[in-house]
């Protein structure tokens, strides 16, 4: 005879919901708490960075980068570079240890002055100085294909795989007056009739409104003019959130070229500001050009809001900043020839 007790099958159905909910009371307790914490840290206002410097790629003397402002990094932390040099794209590990480079010239696809580089989804897109159009590369630098546009590139960003966002300083004429703008396309290079953001109308056609710009999660857009005191937010429709200046709204130098058959006839010598990013919390880092207190050297760093919260100074000069998903900061200084890490401490009060 069996020695194991038998009970009504009510009993054990009656057990099983009595340690369910046991069981979620255990993890309710730590998600609450989590929550709660997550809360209160969001409610601490930034105080200030401090960055520490952790990898150093390329100096002077070895000229292994020149001039180009583009860098990205991948999912694995390594970092892709263009070099206007040699007109090549250039593979870092997170070491810093060259791992491949493109070198063309005088192959199907020669590079015409490679620009910005941005990485996206296990694929490098890459404008050019000289030609219109993003071209499209594989992890390994192997070309793919070029996506066609009928300008060359100011910035570009990305909604979606399937949907690239531009800016560049073209004409395009809205109700009789110049328009400048966010233009959307998909990965063929089709143009969206229905999207467009607007930011800025002026009676001609001038570089002033040349911009970069980053996206956040909600489909946010941050537009930062290079050579006007001037930052912006825009919801995807083109609603404007909030307008923003942090230098007194100063003007920069220019040079005239009246009478000239250029395309302008004026022309600025000074850069407000070298470009824009996002942190993984969703602070907007915008590094200063020449009319910040510490030329070239500034990042201001903004809330989603546009509200100032600190600054921070680099070491050096820099031609461009960029953060990768794990929140390190890189700089490119020396005209572009040497390449920083840094790791970024926030403090909070």
């Amino acid at each position: 005879m069996s020695n194991v007790e038998t009970r009504p099958l009510l009993y054990y159905y009656t057990f099983s919901i009595e340690e369910k909910m046991k069981y979620k009371k255990l993890i309710l307790i730590p998600a609450l708490f989590f929550c709660c914490l997550t809360f209160l840290q969001a409610q601490k206002s930034l105080k200030g960075i401090e960055i520490e410097e952790v990898l150093a790629i390329g100096e002077t003397s070895e000229d292994l980068l020149y001039q180009r402002p583009g860098l990205t990094t991948d999912n694995e932390e390594n970092v892709y570079v263009t070099d206007l040099k040699d007109n090549s794209i250039k593979k870092f590990n997170k070491n810093g240890e060259l791992l491949n480079e493109t070198l063309t010239k005088g192959e199907e696809k020669e590079l015409q002055g490679p620009s910005l580089i941005k990485y996206y989804n296990g694929k490098l897109y890459v404008s050019e100085i000289y030609s219109p159009g993003i071209l499209v590369f594989d992890e390994d630098l192997n070309f793919e294909l070029k996506i066609p546009l009928r300008f060359t590139v100011a910035d570009f960003n990305f909604i979606s795989q399937d949907q690239i966002v531009v800016s560049a300083l073209i004409y395009d004429w809205f109700e009789g007056d110049f328009v400048s703008c966010i233009y959307f396309y998909d990965i063929e290079g089709n143009e969206s009739e229905k999207e467009k953001i607007t930011y800025s109308t002026e009676k001609k056609f001038t570089m002033m409104n040349m911009v970069n710009f980053v996206i956040d999660r909600r489909k946010d857009f941050y537009i930062v003019y290079s050579w006007k005191d001037k930052i912006e937010g825009f919801e995807r429709n083109g609603k404007s959130l909030w307008t923003n200046s942090l230098l007194d709204e100063r003007s920069v130098k220019t040079r005239s070229k009246k009478g000239s058959k250029q395309t302008f006839d004026e022309y600025p010598v000074e850069i407000v500001y070298k470009g824009i990013d996002l942190d993984k919390h969703g602070h907007i880092f915008i590094l200063g050009g020449h009319l910040s207190e510490n030329p070239c050297r500034d990042v201001y760093v903004l809330n989603m809001d546009g509200e100032h919260l600190t600054t921070f100074t680099l070491p050096e000069s820099s031609n461009a900043i960029h953060i990768d998903r794990s929140n390190y900061l890189y700089s490119r200084s020396d005209k572009g020839v040497t390449l920083k890490k840094y790791l970024v401490k926030y403090i909070y009060e």
